[in-house]
């Protein structure tokens, strides 16, 4: 048996802590790697209002939506195929003579060998990215229900004042400390409920938990 308040351990048959009188647990509760959000306590010092969460996402680590990633492989293959399917068009125009352009011969059957294949590449890309949509459109609606799954079990059982208790922050603590503390604690409890979330997945939800919490901050 453990205490998870100073992590002494037990033997079987105690039931409570004698130093901090906390009931005991079987299994301690797995650490969670807290060193992003110290990384982002410190940025809060310069930063106020709502915006300061937004802008410590952004990270190289930063979680993606899928709906972004879907969006942009949709506007890139749209572009590889456009460029691809209209520049081998006017190649066929101009090899047939529509459009006059004054080359020699060789020139012309090499103009068409070259950038042909360059716009068949293009094609090539545009058709490749349109066939990962799907799969982006199966991540998407995962994505959904992980999301709104972990949001409606985590609003279930904490509120702002109950996170604030957990973690015991104090009103008098400075910003950066009560959202170093207040989402260390929220990523643990995530974590444990969901242990299969991606880390970066878990600071993306905590973003967003944090400002429907502390909306004042």
């Amino acid at each position: 048996m453990w205490c998870p308040e100073c992590k002494s351990e037990f033997r079987d048959g105690v039931t409570v802590c004698t130093e901090c009188n906390t009931p005991l647990v079987e299994t301690l509760p797995k650490e969670v790697d807290a060193s992003g959000a110290v990384e982002k306590a410190g940025l809060l010092n310069t930063m106020s209002g709502r915006e300061n969460l937004h802008a410590l996402s952004d990270g190289s680590h930063a979680y993606v939506e899928k709906s972004t990633k879907y969006e942009d492989m949709k506007s890139t293959a749209g572009s590889f195929l456009l460029v691809g399917a209209g520049g081998l068009f006017v190649l066929a125009l101009i090899f047939a003579g529509v459009i006059p352009l004054q080359f020699a011969p060789y020139m012309k059957y090499m103009m068409t060998l070259v950038t042909g294949g360059l716009f068949f590449v293009f094609l090539v890309i545009g058709f490749r990215s349109f066939s990962k949509l799907a799969d982006l459109r199966v991540q998407m609606t995962e994505e959904q229900q992980n999301r709104q799954k972990a949001k409606d079990w985590f609003f279930d059982n904490y509120s702002g004042r109950a996170v604030d208790v957990s973690a015991e922050v104090n009103d008098s603590d400075e910003m950066q400390q009560k959202y170093f503390m207040r989402s260390s604690y929220m990523k643990q409890a995530l974590h444990q409920q969901f242990p299969d979330f991606e880390d970066s997945f878990l600071d993306y939800l905590i973003e967003h938990f944090y400002e429907e919490l502390y909306p004042q901050d």
